[in-house]
Parts: C-alpha cells; sequence; structure tokens
C-alpha cells in the first residue's frame, strides 16, 4: 500500500468527465471508483475523498476537470470509443448518446483525420436518415461497431494501460480505418 495521487489518474478523470456530462455514466459510478482508491491506499489526496461524497453531478464534474487538465487527448478520446463500444454491445448506453460523443470527438485534433471524419460522417448519417428501415438502421449500427471495434481493447477497468493500448492502436490505425471505410456504405 501507498499514497494514491490523483494526478496517476487525470486520463481517467476526463474520460468519467466526458461520459458523465453525456450522460453515459452515473455520478455512482464515480463515487464507487473513488471509494475503491480510498479503501486500497494508506492514504489517498483529499480529492478522492472529494469524489467519493460529491453529492451532485455539478461538483462531480468540476473535481474532474481540475483535476484532469493535463490529460492526454488522443489517449482520452480514443479510450472512450472503445468503453462506448463495449457500453454499446452490453446495452449500458444508447446508440443516439454514443453518436452524440463520437461527434464530440470527432473535433479533436490530436485524432488522425481519417478518424475525425468516420466519427463525424457516422453521426451526420443519422440525423439525415432518421426514418430509415430497422435493417438499415441495423446495418448501421454494425458499420459503426465496426469502427469502435478499433479501440475495443480500453476499458473503465485497464486505466493504467491507457498508454501501452494507445500505443499498439496506433500501429495498424491506418489499415483499420481504410477497412472501415472500404466497407462504409454512406
Amino acid at each position: 500500500m501507498g499514497r494514491a495521487a490523483i494526478k496517476d489518474h487525470e486520463n481517467l478523470l476526463k474520460v468519467f468527465v466526458i461520459l458523465l456530462e453525456y450522460g453515459a455514466i452515473k455520478r455512482s459510478t464515480i463515487n464507487s471508483w473513488a471509494d475503491s482508491i480510498l479503501a486500497s491506499e494508506d492514504e489517498s489526496e483529499y480529492e478522492f475523498i472529494e469524489l467519493s461524497t460529491a453529492t451532485n453531478g455539478h461538483d462531480t464534474t468540476q473535481i474532474l476537470k481540475k483535476n484532469s487538465a493535463e490529460a492526454d487527448p488522443e489517449i482520452t478520446y480514443r479510450a472512450v470509443l472503445g468503453i462506448l463500444y463495449h457500453m454499446l454491445q452490453d446495452g449500458k448506453v444508447i446508440l443516439k448518446t454514443v453518436f452524440e460523443i463520437a461527434t464530440f470527438i470527432s473535433y479533436e485534433k490530436s485524432l488522425t483525420s481519417d478518424e475525425q471524419f468516420l466519427l463525424y460522417r457516422f453521426d451526420e448519417h443519422v440525423e439525415l436518415n432518421l426514418n430509415d428501415v430497422y435493417e438499415t438502421s441495423q446495418l448501421f449500427k454494425t458499420n459503426f461497431l465496426d469502427l469502435l471495434s478499433i479501440y475495443k481493447n480500453f476499458t473503465l477497468n485497464n486505466h493504467n494501460k491507457w498508454p501501452d493500448i494507445n500505443e499498439n492502436t496506433k500501429q495498424n490505425l491506418n489499415i483499420r480505418l481504410e477497412a472501415v471505410k472500404k466497407n462504409y456504405p454512406y
């Protein structure tokens, strides 16, 4: 056991901010995470206590933002996409929420232009085709999941490995994105 430092978790905190702001996770998830840090360490920084005891979303978001200002955007946005992939597969988030977050991420300049383009175009297709038949919607969801599957190695439980996962993801990213673009029916 040692001393937990909030700075060691800044990428995860940034991911929490994004997911919380879009309603993809609940504040209680963050409270529970902070509780687990407090229980596993002899000593912890005060910010963990603040997160553990925060009683509203605004306070939680402010604490998270304050402590994630130096987070790596490339890692955090790819991590969000991976986490959304798993949440969507498990039915823990609706497709519309995932598209909203993906559109937000599509403007992130630290991602490749192909990543930005694909994330933006999927949302644009949904906006233009709200009355699609069920089969078209399912195909669209499948193609979007193919894109998100590129990031599936990112989970909330392995946040300490995100820098390594990001480096591994970047190694064959262009090839995987080309495959998604090739099957892009829109």
